[in-house]
């Protein structure tokens, strides 16, 4: 799962990891990423941080707290 508010960068990084024969989805926020995560569990998470509506800090807080989710590995990713 891609959580990244640009969209130019969320392709480019779907792109990369699709051409390595991932399935990728993505979510603009951390709270759409909440959302999706009620129907998918992905073996990964790669998040931007600085982003709308929750930042990637909260939201890897959030997951690490979930029974369900605390062992998805999260990557925070930043052009900063």
């Amino acid at each position: 799962l891609i959580v990244e508010d640009s969209p130019t960068q969320a392709e480019q990084l779907k792109y990369l990891l699709e051409e390595s024969g991932y399935k990728v989805s993505a979510a603009a926020n951390g709270k759409q990423a909440l959302a999706s995560l009620r129907e998918l569990k992905p073996a990964l998470i790669i998040s931007d941080i600085v982003m709308p509506e929750m930042d990637g800090y909260e939201l890897c807080h959030r997951i690490k707290e979930d029974d369900n989710l605390k062992n998805i590995p999260f990557i925070l990713l930043t052009s900063l």
